[in-house]
């Protein structure tokens, strides 16, 4: 995933580039961006993130797996357990 961020300390000045950067994304047609994202800034000034992609890239959508981890889900119980490989002794002497 592609990230725009928007970081400045004087925020006025970022309100006033978002103002116009904005629109332009959403009039792209071979992208898409997702709405921005305001995170916190310190110092008072701005910080804003948009996720962008290609127009008509596919969308992934993942799903977990618990049984490939090993840990025990709500609809099932404890995963089979695996016997482990032990080592021989050295020999004695």
């Amino acid at each position: 995933m592609v990230q725009l961020r928007l970081m400045t300390d004087e925020k006025s000045r970022g309100e006033d580039v978002l103002a116009v950067l904005l629109p332009l994304l959403n009039a792209c047609t071979a992208l898409q961006a997702s709405e921005p994202t305001r995170l916190s800034h310190r110092g008072g000034g701005l910080r804003v993130v948009l996720d962008v992609q290609l127009a008509g890239a596919p969308t992934v959508t993942v799903e977990r797996d618990d049984a490939s981890t090993g840990t025990y889900t709500r609809s099932g119980g404890p995963p089979a357990r695996r016997p482990r490989a032990r080592r021989a002794l050295p020999p004695a002497g």
